[in-house]
C-alpha cells in the first residue's frame, strides 16, 4: 500500500466521531506509518473524514 491507493474497510461496522463507519467501504491511503494507515473516508453525505486502521484491517483494491 502506498498513499494514493484505495482500500475496502475489513473492520466491522463502528461508530466514529459519530459517524457510522461501513465494512466493506472504500477508504483513500493518506498516510502510512510503522503501526497505523491513516485514511480519508467519505460518510453517506460525501463528507471527508480521516481515520487511522490497522493494517490487517483494510485490504488494498487492484
Amino acid at each position: 500500500m502506498k498513499p494514493g491507493d484505495k482500500a475496502k474497510i475489513l473492520k466491522r461496522t463502528f461508530l466514529n466521531q459519530g459517524i457510522f463507519v461501513h465494512t466493506n467501504s472504500t477508504v483513500e491511503i493518506l498516510e502510512i506509518n510503522s503501526e497505523k494507515i491513516k485514511t480519508k473516508y467519505l460518510d453517506k453525505e460525501g463528507f471527508p473524514h480521516e481515520i487511522e486502521f490497522l493494517p490487517n484491517e483494510l485490504e488494498l483494491l487492484t
